[in-house]
């Protein structure tokens, strides 16, 4: 069975995602105040020069905010429906293959026409691309599904 988490798990991943936008937000346009610069461990930390397992000094924003949407979207992907159906794994898996194929294209093709530091913003960022591409697809499956489906007689 490929749903992992129970229905109310759809609850907590939108929560984390939401939760995600402030952070987010705060990062990119807020000035990154300077409460969330911590002392944090790390394996790498690679500004000027790099380190290896070291406590490091960062603005923790990012990572708060990368952390919750992809558990928010992973918990939002892997749970059961509310009325769950036997078939739906079937539509889950067409939609995990669909999705893996699209996003292999579109890395493909991100590497033939995006150069630079992009690339690596666009690398990071596939992952999420094939939940999102995933979650849509399945929605649509499920829509067709539960529109064509005929009512047991």
């Amino acid at each position: 069975m490929l749903s992992k988490f129970p229905f109310q798990a759809k609850r907590i991943g939108i929560t984390l995602i939401l939760l995600s936008i402030p952070f987010a937000y705060l990062y990119f346009w807020g000035g990154r105040p300077e409460a969330f610069n911590i002392k944090v461990f790390a394996i790498v930390s690679q500004y000027l020069e790099t380190r290896y397992f070291v406590l490091a000094q960062t603005n923790v924003l990012d990572e708060l905010a990368a952390t919750l949407l992809i558990l928010g979207v992973a918990l939002f992907s892997f749970s059961k429906e509310k009325k769950e159906e036997a078939h739906f794994d079937a539509l889950r898996i067409k939609a995990l293959v669909n999705a893996l194929f699209f996003s292999i294209t579109f890395w493909m093709l991100s590497f033939l026409f995006i150069y630079g530091m992009a690339i690596v913003i666009i690398s990071i960022s596939i992952f999420l691309l094939f939940l999102f591409v995933y979650n849509l697809l399945f929605r649509i499956y499920l829509y067709k599904y539960k529109t064509i489906k005929v009512p047991n007689r």
